[in-house]
């Protein structure tokens, strides 16, 4: 929370500063709208770092989750994840809900460039032999992800390097 204050005082600062800024005189004319007001100046920084915060505990929650066991179906760490299921978990700790499949999942959301990733965007990969088939990862950071591989294994990193993932990765998407 101390982390969430100091996001706060950084935004009342710009708002103090922007505030105090000089307007440039128009042309008579020239039709520009009006600068927002600050409460929708202060409305947006917020909504910003209610959205960094937010990253912040999905990937807490991600690697949190390091180690479970994968569990077809699984969306709690009681009973281990599938791939979906701990987007799901990880994102309802933020406060954010999600589709449960991963074909759902990838079909809504933001689309992300992969040079424009951000943490807790959502990576995307087609299976190799059945079509139509999603598997999903929680991106945080640095070409890694967090994800529930499979059948008989645990969650586990990945990385976008590795020519597997390479060479299966369909998009990215972002909720936030």
């Amino acid at each position: 929370m101390p982390r969430f204050r100091k996001y706060l005082s950084l935004v009342f600062l710009m708002l103090l500063l922007f505030s105090c800024a000089s307007q440039k005189r128009i042309a008579p004319g020239h039709h520009i709208p009006p600068p927002p007001s600050g409460s929708e100046v202060f409305n947006s920084s917020k909504i910003q770092v209610e959205s960094a915060y937010q990253r912040k505990i999905i990937v807490q929650y991600a690697v949190k989750s390091l180690g479970l066991p994968y569990k077809w179906g699984g969306q709690s760490p009681e009973t281990g994840f599938d791939c979906s299921g701990l987007i799901v978990y990880t994102y309802q700790k933020a406060g954010v809900m999600l589709p449960r499949t991963a074909k759902k999942q990838f079909g809504n959301g933001q689309i992300v460039s992969k040079q424009n990733l951000r943490v807790a965007d959502l990576v995307f990969f087609k299976t190799p032999k059945v079509r139509k088939v999603f598997h999903v990862g929680i991106y945080i950071g640095d070409g890694i992800f967090v994800h529930a591989p499979g059948k008989g294994r645990q969650v586990t990193y990945g990385y976008l390097s590795n020519p597997y993932f390479k060479k299966h990765y369909i998009g990215a998407r972002s909720y936030l």
